[in-house]
């Protein structure tokens, strides 16, 4: 009969299900897991205590280990995955888990559950349909897949379905509940599922029939743009000299989603760069003058890329959309080609046509390009005394490497990073925008950096969502992870005091309605582990990063430096505030 292998795997013969599930992460070269203990999973954290090559970060909150999960994922590429125990341990993971999902980010969750033989019995942290709280059921509403294991012998078939739609396109977030029991008993001989290898699966090419009508109505366009996505991340990885060949040699202007910045250099004379919400000011201002033909590659064209779904969207004639999930095409604008498939078979034959054709372009479209070089420093405060946000990203923007990776929270700070920094390959930045987490930055970018140590990580947050899982600082300080954050410390929930205060104007800026109350963030951040700078004057901010990269690198210990900024400085949200205001 047949049996339940591993290759390539430290583990041979028959395994329990805990080993299983750890041989098969090894398998795709996961060398990590976050999470919390808990007795319902000691069977996993018994086999990660001593693993050769998988490491057990254990962190302050589940939450934190869902987000260090997501973060891993991102920065790597491989699946992220967080370990936690039944109940409050799955629940507290739950936003965490959906924030991955909807980024399309491949992230596993495991959870325990009381042994098989409690079921029903209001076990400590039961968490089935007898109790009333079904983890599983709860955790399918925000995943791709979740279920429970009940016995051995199915376990290999529903980890395998659970990998696969992780890491299918697009990918996503999935959950598996393992009783205590079951976790340690026996994969039988015979089990029906083998796992033999990777998971892999491959993204349907497109056809070559769309990719020539693509480019035929690109090649007529008088003021064509091409909008790209997350979606077409890894195929403008390996195609990005290609692709940046085809978009000069027929003067096509490049834009991006929110979560799509920095895949197109936005310090080239044809990255124009984030378009939408905090759009940088040369892409609103081709938009605004007028768009024939706009090809969007990966991107679902949201409330982030569309600016609030903005009347100038509509004024584009014909839309080609091109992305690997059917749903996300024409959900804001019609589409009058609509190609389902991978971006980069799309991109890769884009490309190859682009090099037999004949560049005929039009010469208005390369007087505007050139009479609108990118500036490649953000717009400093004059103020020299007080530290403004501006100033914080001038400064930044300055500093920015080959090697750094940032990791952008939701706020404010979203809005400043978006509008002001001019990221270039191979530097990276990324968002939680999908469901627009606060906090995800502390969790992220310690998980981005175990995932990729030879990457500068660097977290820019406010000072609202740090104090909401700032403690994970600890977590980087116990496993010795130099991460850098940046705190935009005002004092205020800033994103909600700004955004009322356009709506109602008869609140003051300076109402303390959503103030914080002046907590010590440098002490705060100092009592978990980190070495902590504060910010106050124009310069701080150059000169206590390099200190920082040299610290986090040399010593291993997070880096916190926090930027006092003028609360008052309204951040380049004023469509997104104005929107919210016309709500009916």
């Amino acid at each position: 009969m047949a049996t339940f292998t591993f290759r390539s795997s430290r583990y041979a013969g028959e395994r329990t299900v805990a080993q299983a599930l750890l041989s098969q992460l090894e398998i795709e070269g996961v060398n990590a897991v976050f999470g919390i203990p808990g007795g319902n999973i000691a069977a996993f954290q018994q086999e990660l205590r001593d693993h050769r090559s998988i490491r057990f970060i254990i962190t302050s909150h589940e939450g934190g280990a869902a987000f260090m999960a997501d973060g891993y994922a991102r920065a790597t590429g491989k699946l992220g995955v967080c370990l936690v125990t039944s109940g409050p341990g799955i629940t507290n993971a739950l936003t965490g888990i959906a924030s991955a999902h909807l980024d399309e980010v491949p992230l596993l969750a495991i959870s325990g559950q009381v042994a098989t033989d409690r079921f029903g019995l209001s076990a400590i942290q039961e968490s089935t349909s007898a109790r009333g709280i079904e983890t599983t059921g709860l955790t399918g509403h925000a995943t791709a897949f979740s279920m429970g294991v009940v016995d051995p012998g199915s376990f290999p078939r529903i980890m395998t379905h659970a990998l696969r739609a992780a890491l299918s396109h697009p990918k996503a977030a999935v959950h598996l509940s393992v009783p205590s029991n079951i976790a340690r008993q026996p994969v039988p001989f015979g089990a029906a599922q083998h796992v033999t290898g990777k998971i892999s699966v491959d993204a349907p090419s497109v056809a070559s029939k769309d990719i020539r009508a693509a480019f035929k109505i690109l090649m007529q366009a008088e003021r064509p743009l091409i909008l790209i996505g997350s979606g077409a991340g890894q195929a403008l990885s390996d195609m990005r000299e290609e692709f940046t060949q085809f978009v000069h040699r027929h003067c096509i202007p490049v834009v991006s989603s929110l979560r799509g910045k920095g895949l197109y250099s936005e310090r080239d004379l044809f990255g124009l760069g984030v378009i939408g919400t905090a759009a940088n000011p040369r892409a609103e201002a081709y938009l605004r003058d007028g768009v024939d033909v706009l090809l969007v590659i990966g991107s679902r064209l949201g409330e982030w890329t569309s600016r609030s779904f903005h009347p100038h969207f509509k004024t584009i004639k014909t839309v080609i959309q091109v992305d690997i999930n059917s749903g996300s095409i024409g959900q804001f604008l019609p589409v009058a080609l609509p190609i389902i498939g991978d971006a980069g078979s799309f991109i890769s034959g884009l490309c190859e046509l682009g090099k037999e054709a004949s560049p005929d372009v039009p010469s208005s479209r390369q007087t505007w390009l050139d009479e609108r070089p990118a500036k490649l420093t953000a717009t400093p405060a004059t103020d020299r005394e007080t530290l403004h946000p501006q100033q914080v990203m001038a400064e930044l923007d300055a500093s920015l490497q080959d090697d750094m990776d940032f990791y952008v929270d939701m706020g404010n700070c979203t809005g400043w990073a978006t509008h002001c920094l001019h990221i270039a390959p191979p530097a990276r930045i990324f968002y939680p925008s999908g469901l627009s987490s606060m906090g995800w930055t502390c969790g992220a970018v310690v998980g981005g950096k175990v995932g990729r140590p030879d990457r500068i990580a660097i977290a820019l947050v406010g000072d609202g969502s740090f104090l909401m899982n700032g403690t994970e600082m600890l977590t980087a300080a116990r496993h010795k992870v130099g991460t850098i954050t940046i705190v935009l410390n005002d004092n205020f929930l800033g994103m909600v005091n700004h955004g009322e205060r356009a709506q109602v104007s008869r609140y003051s800026i300076d109402d303390a309605f959503y103030g914080l109350g002046g907590p010590d963030i440098a002490q705060f951040s100092k009592s978990l582990g980190a070495k902590a700078y504060v910010a106050t004057r124009p310069g701080d901010i150059t000169r206590f990063l390099s200190e920082a990269i040299a610290c986090a690198n040399r010593d291993g210990q997070p880096q916190v430096i926090v930027a006092h900024i003028d609360h008052r400085v309204a951040p380049p949200y004023g469509d997104r505030f104005k929107s919210v205001a016309g709500d009916a």
